[in-house]
């Protein structure tokens, strides 16, 4: 791996009082344009004190080249770092967190973009948490080229660990804030080509409290290309890698039919869009059968009996 840095890291204190250190991940692979943009929104931050580290999972182009036209004078450090060879989204993100020198540490997905105001939200949301808060989370903004959704993470009640299991209630993790030390002590599974962002939320889950703030702080560019969650075969990987890792805990906790029945909707779920009938009905099923509680299950799998007929009149109807 190769590594070009700016060993400039001295912390801003706005308003006489220290602020933490933050390090702004951005990983990339293959897409310099998006990545200019993301890290334009790193520098419209209105906190301060924020590191950038940038992790070049081999691109064409290096990322180094991409920056060396960005005035990027007014962060408190900067690290550029070149895998040598391409190792995968989740090793960039593991890259990132070892060289990671903030007190916090956010992820930034090259093609999504922050809002001015989410780092400072975040910190404060820290700030005025209880000290076993390890993790603050918010909304986000679907770019869906012709407007705007947004998208509120939902208010858990009970246990996070169990919700989690079932739902990814936190979302992408461009919405995520995270406090260094844990995010070192808890990594991310290399072993997932998807759905590591839920694996990793559920163990970070197990060591520590999380704060939401119900407000869409990000910007996520839904018709960007090259998304890992396009590819159906990285979807099936994920999902059997997730009930293997986490039937005995969903046992545990009493949830073990919840889980495996939203887990089957997940995977049925793309497969569908992507236009896999079979797998799809081979899924919506078992999520039936595991958990027949949510009408969605229902639903889905009542369309995905019609094939691609029902399904192309349905995009139709939307459009």
């Amino acid at each position: 791996m190769t590594r070009q840095t700016d060993s400039e890291t001295t912390e801003q204190t706005p308003g006489g009082s220290a602020s933490p250190l933050v390090s702004a991940v951005i990983t990339t692979y293959n897409r310099p344009s998006y990545l200019e943009r993301a890290v334009h929104s790193v520098l419209d931050q209105t906190y301060d004190s924020i590191e950038l580290v940038v992790v070049d999972d081999h691109s064409d182009t290096p990322a180094s080249e991409t920056l060396s036209g960005i005035d990027l004078s007014g962060l408190s450090a900067v690290q550029c770092l070149r895998h040598e060879e391409n190792q995968g989204a989740n090793a960039a993100r593991n890259t990132g967190i070892d060289a990671a020198s903030g007190e916090y540490l956010a992820f930034l997905d090259d093609d999504d973009r922050w809002v001015p105001e989410k780092i400072e939200r975040q910190v404060e949301a820290f700030f005025d948490a209880p000290a076993d808060v390890g993790a603050v989370y918010t909304g986000l903004k679907s770019d869906k080229g012709d407007g705007f959704s947004d998208s509120i993470p939902p208010v858990v009640e009970g246990n996070l660990t169990e919700a989690l299991l079932c739902e990814n209630v936190v979302g992408s993790l461009s919405v995520f804030m995270v406090r260094t030390d844990l995010a070192t002590e808890v990594r991310l599974d290399e072993r997932f080509p998807c759905w590591a962002d839920l694996e990793w939320y559920i163990n970070l889950s197990r060591h520590a409290e999380f704060r939401r703030i119900p407000e869409p702080l990000v910007i996520y560019d839904s018709g960007s290309h090259n998304r890992l969650t396009a590819d159906i075969e990285k979807k099936q990987a994920g999902y059997d890698l997730f009930v293997e890792e986490f039937t005995p805990l969903a046992k545990e906790l009493d949830c073990y039919r919840k889980m495996r029945g939203w887990a089957a909707y997940r995977l049925g779920k793309s497969a569908y869009h992507r236009g896999f009938y079979g797998r799809a009905r081979r899924y919506l099923t078992l999520a039936v059968v595991m958990y027949p509680f949510e009408p969605q299950f229902f639903k889905l799998f009542g369309a995905s009996l019609g094939g691609r007929p029902i399904h192309k009149t349905v995009r139709f109807v939307k459009s």
